[in-house]
């Protein structure tokens, strides 16, 4: 069997040799390279984008500010009535709304001639109060930062039993403000694209981890037909959910291309990383938490809200934050009196977007932290408090107060053996010792859980139309004997070759050397899909392998039972042939079937996941 087998990952050899192909490595005849002009200010009104200085500039090629461009800004679907996220434009329009916005593009024959130029650009910016605080932002008086709009853009919220007869009742009741600060994401390599018209659209290369998102969003803008716009995703230098999320510069760059009529490049530096690709968990909670005099919790109550920055991430929106971290918040715990009011606003800082654990990492730094203010106060041991809330086994199925479906689970195992190979008591006995030596010695534990393979129904839930929740592949047999494999989840670093490879050899009965799984690729077959986040490729594109394979393989069965004159149960697939089980003799080779009728032999399929599970430590 190909999956469980112990086997080297397959993609590493042109990554370990420097013969990877990154978007960068790309290089095609009459390349332009692009250059963005960024606010320098958080908030402002933009009087002129001061741009005819760098158009007189030898060797540029073109100068674009937004009515230059005149293209649709982006806004993420969403149908929940409680989330109104605004419009982001491809380059700021009347208003600059965070520091590093792109205000303006500049096109020369390479990067420095186009950094040089964007020197020149000198943007006329009308100053007004920045707002960086999300209290501030939703206090009485504060401007708008999107005018008619507010800038709350989610204001939801879930409960569940009688919470305050729960506070009333309980023993031991402590209260606390939890923040978390606002990060960014560091992959090696940055955001890039380079379009290319071809034929009456265009063909892109990006570091992208939603391929198929990003066709159909610039056809979308560029009034282009989705048939005639290919986006190929490369080799990727990291993701981790910083780009899966489609990014004015892109649209921008194919709008250049399309324009200009010649292939346009743009690579992101680390300074544009840090100011202008999305941001994460910037999160502040003010949460109270109520328990027994023996340990057991009884009730929860929390008041969060996000910082957005300026917009929501194109397609997942402003609620991914908010919406994500509220529904974890009970974690692996029995609770049934909660209640939780999320909030996210908008601010004059770097749109937020997914980053690894999205929601879930500061989800359960809440209600660990919780635990250890309750341990504290009441005087129990932490790891006991745990002990006794942890959901039993004989429980699930569990839906928690937040309507998570918990699909099964040993909770209390995983924690029994992390204090064993820590050695818990042993270290409770060191510290006591280390205490009165005059030093600390510190000790944690956490437990958690977290949602994995979600499914389109969960992002529905969200009100996420945007985004479907589930993936394609398609799986072709070639007439060298060998199979290739294309799915809507492009790797960026995760092994995605090698288990996707696992997958198809199992589901074929043939062996993974024979398997080749291409970059993720629009133009391989008429698929779509979610892209590569959350994790979910083993699932949902798995799905899809799974699928296709299995088809493709009765496929070339039925085939070969022609040829044989056999009945299709009575063949075997043995490496490159099949034949009928118990006759050595009598057998064809998979490339003579597929050499007879090639396009017999490419099958595609779609997996939607039935349900999101719940891995958990």
């Amino acid at each position: 069997m190909a999956i469980g087998g112990r086997l080297l990952r397959l993609e590493d050899g042109p990554l370990l040799t420097g013969t990877a192909s990154f978007v960068d490595d790309i290089h095609l005849d009459q390349t332009v390279e692009a250059a963005f002009v960024r606010s320098p200010v958080a908030h402002g009104r933009l009087l002129d984008p001061g741009v005819e200085g760098a158009r007189a500039m030898p060797g540029v090629v073109a100068v674009y500010a937004s009515s230059d461009l005149a293209i649709p800004a982006l806004t993420p679907p969403n149908a929940n009535p409680d989330v109104t996220p605004p419009s982001q434009p491809v380059l700021a329009t009347e208003k600059v709304r965070f520091a590093g916005e792109p205000l303006a593009m500049v096109v020369a024959a390479d990067r420095y001639l186009a950094e040089d130029a964007g020197d020149l650009v000198t943007p006329q910016i009308e100053e007004l109060e920045p707002l960086v605080d999300p209290w501030r932002a939703i206090a009485a008086g504060a401007p708008e930062i999107h005018e008619g709009r507010s800038n709350a853009v989610v204001d939801t919220g879930q409960s569940a039993g009688d919470v305050e007869a729960a506070f009333a009742g309980a023993e031991v009741v402590v209260e606390r403000t939890l923040r978390s600060p606002r990060l960014s994401a560091m992959p090696i390599e940055g955001r890039a694209v380079l379009a290319t018209p071809e034929g009456s659209g265009l063909r892109v290369w990006s570091s992208s981890q939603i391929p198929h998102k990003l066709r159909g969003t610039l056809a979308e803008v560029l009034g282009l037909d989705p048939g005639d716009v290919r986006v190929i995703t490369p080799d990727v230098g990291g993701g981790f959910g910083v780009k899966a999320h489609v990014y004015p510069e892109e649209v921008a760059v194919a709008a250049a291309a399309l324009r200009l009529g010649r292939p346009v490049k743009w690579t992101e530096d680390r300074a544009e990383n840090l100011a202008a690709a999305t941001q994460a968990r910037k999160q502040e909670h003010k949460v109270r938490a109520a328990m027994s005099s023996d340990g057991v919790l009884l009730a929860m109550d929390v008041d969060m809200i996000c910082d957005q920055g300026a917009y929501g991430a194109y397609p997942h929106g402003v609620s991914l934050e908010a919406m994500t971290t509220s529904g974890m918040l009970p974690g692996p715990y029995r609770l049934e009196n909660f209640r939780v009011r999320a909030r996210a606003t908008v601010t004059n800082t770097a749109p937020e977007g997914a980053y690894r654990g999205v929601g879930f990492v500061i989800a359960t730094f809440v209600h660990e932290r919780m635990i250890e203010a309750l341990a504290r106060e009441s005087g129990l041991d932490a790891a006991e408090i745990r002990r006794r809330n942890l959901i039993g086994v004989d429980e699930f199925p569990y839906v928690s107060a937040t309507k998570q479906p918990y699909d099964n689970g040993d909770y209390g195992r995983a924690l029994e053996s992390a204090l064993d190979r820590l050695g818990y008591h042993e270290l409770r006995g060191r510290r006591r010792e280390a205490t009165g030596a005059g030093r600390k010695l510190g000790l944690g534990i956490a437990c958690y859980v977290e949602p994995t393979g979600m499914n389109s129904h969960v992002f529905a839930l969200r009100g996420m139309t945007g985004i479907e929740g589930f993936d394609g592949a398609h799986v072709s047999a070639e007439p060298d004997g060998t199979f290739r494999v294309w799915t809507t989840t492009p790797a960026i670093g995760q092994g995605t070759a090698t288990t996707m490879a696992q997958i198809a050899a199992d589901a074929l009965g043939v062996e993974e050397s024979s398997i080749t799984v291409e970059y993720s690729d629009t133009g391989a077959a008429e698929l779509a899909g979610t892209g590569t986040f959350a994790s979910r490729s083993a699932a949902s594109a798995g799905g899809a392998v799974t699928g296709a394979s299995r088809a493709l393989r009765e496929r070339l069965l039925a085939a070969a039972a022609d040829h044989l004159e056999a009945a299709p149960g009575d063949l075997e697939v043995d490496g490159s042939q099949i034949g009928v089980t118990g006759s050595p003799g009598a057998s064809v080779s998979i490339a003579a079937l597929v050499e007879a009728s090639p396009e017999r032999f490419r099958l595609s399929d779609t997996f939607d996941p039935p349900q999101t599970v719940y891995p958990y430590a």
